[in-house]
């Protein structure tokens, strides 16, 4: 029975690592999809103008579309480009929430060990014991208070 819950454990680590592979691929290829619009937002197409750039207007200074740009290409660059930057985010995110969950040894402890469980505790009651109450500093005209390190907060 033992051999086979460590088996089970070990198949299930074997597909959260297959899982994280296959995400840090995709974060990947959304990376370099990113990267070749980018140059081509930002390439100096010649004869004097101005790329299209990231952000730049695509409107002359009378409002009417620039005649150097193709206004389709560089609306759809830019829309494709910031739903990039926003699928890379969620794979980020998913990236850090996975391997937390990995822990040394490739099994499902505690990844970081400062957050063992006992500091999480001793932390709380820190911040839950109660705060001094503020004094009025006849110095300075204001109430303060006393932070942990002796310093006074206004």
């Amino acid at each position: 029975r033992r051999k086979a819950t460590m088996a089970m454990a070990d198949d299930e680590a074997a597909d959260r690592r297959r899982a994280l592979l296959s995400l840090d691929a995709r974060r990947s290829a959304l990376l370099a999809e990113s990267e070749a619009i980018v140059s081509e937002l930002t390439a100096d197409p010649g004869g004097g103008a101005a790329p299209m750039g990231i952000d730049t207007p695509l409107v002359d200074g009378d409002g009417y579309p620039r005649s150097d740009v193709d206004v389709y290409r560089a609306r759809h660059l830019r829309r494709r480009f910031k739903e990039i930057q926003t699928d890379v985010k969620a794979a980020e995110r998913e990236l850090a929430s996975g391997l937390e969950g990995l822990g040394p040894g490739g099994g499902g402890g505690i990844a970081n060990p400062s957050r063992a469980e006992g500091t999480d505790e001793s932390e709380r009651a820190r911040r839950t014991a109660p705060k001094p109450p503020p004094k009025f500093d006849a110095r300075s005209g204001r109430w303060v208070v006393r932070n942990w390190d002796g310093s006074l907060s206004e």
